[in-house]
Parts: C-alpha cells; sequence; structure tokens
C-alpha cells in the first residue's frame, strides 16, 4: 500500500521542484517537434495538387506537431517557474503518451493505409481516362 501511496505522491505532487534534469532534452524535443511540423507543413503544400490521398491522410500532421510542441513547451515553463499544479509530473507523462501515439497513429497511416488508398485513388484516375477515350467521337471519314 505504501508503494502505490509513494506512486500517487510522486505523480500528483503539487509543487515538484524546479530541480528537474530533463530541461534540455524536452528543449531539444520541442525545436525537433517544430521543425517538423515545419518541414512537413512545406512536404504537405507541395504534395497536396497532386497526392489526393497523403492529402486526405496527412492534413491535420504538421498542425498537430506544433501543438504538441507548444504543449511541452508550456509544461517546461510551468516547471521552471515552479507554478502549482500545472507543474505536476503526471502532465508530462501524460503529454509524453499523446506524442507517443501521435507517432503510432501517423507511421501507422503511413506504412498501412496510405498505399492502400494511394493505389485506390490511382486505379479509379486510370479508369476515369479509359472511360474518356471509349466515348470520345470518331473522326468524321471524308469520300
Amino acid at each position: 500500500m505504501e508503494f502505490i501511496k509513494s506512486i500517487a505522491q510522486y505523480l500528483f505532487s503539487r509543487n515538484p521542484g524546479v530541480q528537474f534534469k530533463f530541461y534540455i532534452p524536452l528543449i531539444i524535443l520541442i525545436g525537433l517537434l517544430f521543425l517538423c511540423a515545419i518541414a512537413f507543413s512545406v512536404i504537405y503544400k507541395n504534395k497536396k495538387k497532386t497526392d489526393f490521398a497523403f492529402k486526405h491522410y496527412f492534413k491535420k500532421t504538421a498542425g498537430r506537431l506544433f501543438w504538441i510542441g507548444f504543449l511541452f513547451l508550456f509544461l517546461v515553463l510551468v516547471r521552471y517557474e515552479n507554478i502549482p499544479y500545472f507543474s505536476m509530473r503526471i502532465f508530462m507523462y501524460l503529454s509524453l503518451l499523446i506524442l507517443v501515439y501521435f507517432i503510432y497513429k501517423t507511421v501507422k497511416t503511413f506504412i498501412k493505409d496510405y498505399p492502400r488508398e494511394k493505389q485506390n485513388v490511382q486505379s479509379r484516375i486510370g479508369v476515369n481516362e479509359h472511360k474518356e477515350l471509349q466515348y470520345l467521337p470518331n473522326k468524321k471519314k471524308r469520300h
């Protein structure tokens, strides 16, 4: 029982203190998230005109990366300023869990769903081109 109580006190401590060893790794992670958001938005803008499956599946990815980075930035600043309740460790762990889930979902979509949808879109485009050629009128014959 004491073990569970000590874990709960560790996670839900209102004021965990300014002593935090992970400022530098979290700042690096925040920078990476912002850079990935910018890079992905550039990639998205280039691909959305030609790749409809990419446009459909990855429309919100850059925005989500930005907001997750902003969430981590907020939590690091709150922890540095030692603001009660907001600097609880549970928020940091929940944010890391959100980041891991987002990465898992994005990678799963990119590996599993995106290739299938891309192939489906290409096959529909090919069928439409074939139909257009099929219904074109014949040239008038000269006698």
